[in-house]
């Protein structure tokens, strides 16, 4: 099957499923936010608010609020193994500043992983900062490491203790080994921050 073929196929689907669904039954919004989790799923995945909003043509705003939408509308709030991977994802880029040797940041476009977050660090008694930017959340170390304890398997929590020698709770492993990364890390880091793979810093924490 070429290209033209697949896509007619692909569009042929997606309308049998709107006629399924009743027509005429979804307003304009709740069109649009199906559209767009089904895109999210197929040709936009991966893709920042950014890119999505120029191969769209639309604001920004609109895509951060279709997202939001199609994660409350067709996402499964019961299952968070696809906020935890992403999470991780995130990860792969942490900057630590040496001004403020225990915070780090990351960027999280998806309002919805913001709220998840949250609400495991809430549960703890913690928050995250995100004043400055409500799309780069600003966390301790400690925090971190809570977040760690509630994304990682057991299976990941009890590799991580083995490689780090932990002879305590994985929380309190992942804090000591963080600080002496980040500690370590800032020595030899610019005077104003360093930037460092979160696969390193764990490869570091591991080693």
């Amino acid at each position: 099957m070429n290209n033209s073929q697949s896509n007619n196929a692909t569009l042929a689907g997606v309308i049998q499923e709107y006629v399924n669904r009743g027509f005429g039954s979804m307003n304009k919004n709740d069109y649009e936010v199906w559209i767009f989790n089904y895109l999210l799923q197929n040709d936009l995945q991966g893709k920042s608010n950014f890119e999505i909003s120029v191969e769209l043509r639309i604001p920004e705003s609109k895509v951060k609020r279709l997202r939001y939408e199609a994660s409350l509308k067709y996402g499964n709030p019961t299952d968070t193994t696809q906020y935890n991977t992403t999470f991780k994802t995130l990860l792969s880029n942490v900057n630590l500043k040496k001004g403020s040797k225990d915070i780090i940041q990351f960027a999280v476009e998806d309002i919805q992983l913001r709220k998840y977050l949250d609400s495991i660090l809430k549960k703890k008694g913690r928050f995250s900062d995100t004043s400055f930017n409500t799309e780069v959340v600003s966390i301790t170390l400690d925090d971190l490491a809570e977040l760690l304890n509630e994304v990682y398997t057991p299976e990941e929590k009890d590799k991580f203790l083995k490689k780090a020698k932990g002879n305590g709770e994985f929380v309190e492993t992942v804090k000591n080994a963080l600080y002496k990364v980040t500690e370590e890390a800032i020595k030899i880091g610019a005077t104003t921050g360093i930037s460092m793979a979160f696969s390193k810093l764990l490869e570091m924490m591991m080693g």
